[in-house]
Formats: structure tokens, C-alpha cells, sequence
């Protein structure tokens, strides 16, 4: 299993929000480039890296992120508002090891035509779920098509993964909730990624022993809930 601290980016700035929510979000002092060179020296090989900005279609933090890719040299996962082919090809071709996609995935999965078996392979498809139902459009709007219907579409293109977030736990640390994220992983053919609410190193524990693909820290990490030294030493026995 892959554990991915995250980075959250809005206006600069690291932060993290609560239910997805940007008016109830917490900005932090360490700069993205200093939490990703920190999690760097804690000898963390993977980065979960989102733009919170491009996925409310408010801007967006690209040179910012695009100058952690120059300076750290780990696998760099990134999401946030990649709802376009040109995008998706920029970033693959500025080095990006994984790209998440939700919205585009979601509302026109034709995208998927337009990319070859090795570009398709660089992306992980984010199923986000609110009450139950698909949420896309930085969690702004639900859709109508099923968690089935979605996974099995994908199931048959050469995709790396899926990337489920139960949106309702997310920044509450209040745990991973694995009944929500069964459901994906008893349908999936591919890894499942899965993030929103971990509180604790048990829920670390818990996705490794499910056997799920990988897992995303983000709050319990900066709240302290969570000691990076700690985490960074049981990804060695993942």
C-alpha cells in the first residue's frame, strides 16, 4: 500500500478544508514547497498534491506546483480541476507520475478515447461520493450515474486506479469509514486509493490490512494527529 501525504494548495498557500468547503478551510505556515521537501527528508516516496483553486474554477496554483516538481524528486500525484485533454497532456508531459480525475471522468468518458494505453495508465479516476451519490465539480454538484455504472466503464480501460473520497468525512477527522469505500473496492478491478477523515495511525493500519491500494493523510498530518516519523516508518512495511 501507497501512503500519500497530502498538499492542498489555494492561493498559495497550504491548507486544508472541511467537508470541501472553502469557507471553512485552515491555512497553515509551511509553504507547499516546505511541506514537500519535508516530507521528503521523512523519506515519503509519494505526494498527493491538489489545486483547490483550479477545482473551484477560481484560478489555480499551477507554477507552484509545477516548482515542486522541479525541486522533489518523488511521485507526485496531482488533482484539482483537470478537465480538459490539453490539461491532462500538460501535465504529463511536465513529468507528473499520476494524474486524478473526477469531473471530466465522470461527466464525458469519451476523454478516455483520446489517450493511449500508457497516458491512460498515468490516471487515477476520483469517484468523490456525497450521500451516497457521485459528486463532481469540486464537490459542488451530483450526478446522476451510478458508482457501477462509472467503475465498470473503467474497469475495461487500462487506467492505474481508482481514487474514492467519502466527502462527508473529509477533514473531520473522524475516521476512514470502509463501509463507504467497500462498496468501490467490491466492484473494482484496479487499485482503490482512499481518502477523507483519517484520523489516526489505525486507520493506516486498517487500509493496509484491507488491502487497499493506497491512502491519503492530509489533516491528521498537519492537526498532529498523526507523527510524520511514525507514518513515514510503517510505509516501510507496506
Amino acid at each position: 500500500m501507497k501512503i500519500y501525504p497530502a498538499i492542498d494548495i489555494s492561493e498559495g498557500q497550504s491548507i486544508r478544508l472541511t467537508k470541501g468547503l472553502i469557507d471553512h478551510k485552515s491555512v497553515y505556515s509551511s509553504s507547499p514547497i516546505e511541506m514537500a521537501k519535508e516530507y521528503k527528508r521523512q523519506g515519503f516516496e509519494n505526494i498527493h498534491i491538489v489545486d483547490i483553486d483550479s477545482t473551484l474554477s477560481r484560478g489555480n496554483n499551477y507554477e507552484i506546483i509545477k516548482d515542486i516538481r522541479k525541486k522533489i524528486d518523488l511521485h507526485l500525484q496531482v488533482a484539482g480541476g483537470i478537465r480538459d485533454i490539453e490539461n491532462i497532456n500538460q501535465k504529463i508531459t511536465d513529468g507528473f507520475d499520476r494524474l486524478v480525475i473526477g469531473t471530466l471522468a465522470i461527466k464525458d468518458t469519451s476523454f478516455s478515447d483520446q489517450l493511449s494505453d500508457a497516458e491512460l495508465n498515468k490516471i487515477s479516476i476520483a469517484l468523490d461520493l456525497k450521500d451516497g451519490l457521485l459528486a463532481s465539480h469540486g464537490w459542488k454538484e451530483t450526478n446522476s450515474k451510478s458508482l457501477e455504472e462509472i467503475t465498470n466503464f473503467y474497469n475495461k480501460k487500462n487506467i492505474h486506479s481508482f481514487f474514492v473520497t467519502d466527502i462527508s468525512k473529509d477533514g473531520m477527522l473522524s475516521g476512514l469509514n470502509f463501509n463507504t469505500f467497500k462498496k468501490l473496492k467490491d466492484l473494482s478491478l484496479k487499485p482503490v486509493t482512499i481518502g477523507g477523515g483519517v484520523k489516526n495511525m489505525n486507520d493506516i493500519i486498517n487500509a493496509h490490512k484491507y488491502n487497499y491500494g493506497g491512502v491519503v493523510v492530509g489533516k491528521a498530518i498537519y492537526e498532529n494527529f498523526i507523527d510524520l516519523q511514525e507514518l513515514s516508518e510503517y510505509q516501510k512495511l507496506c
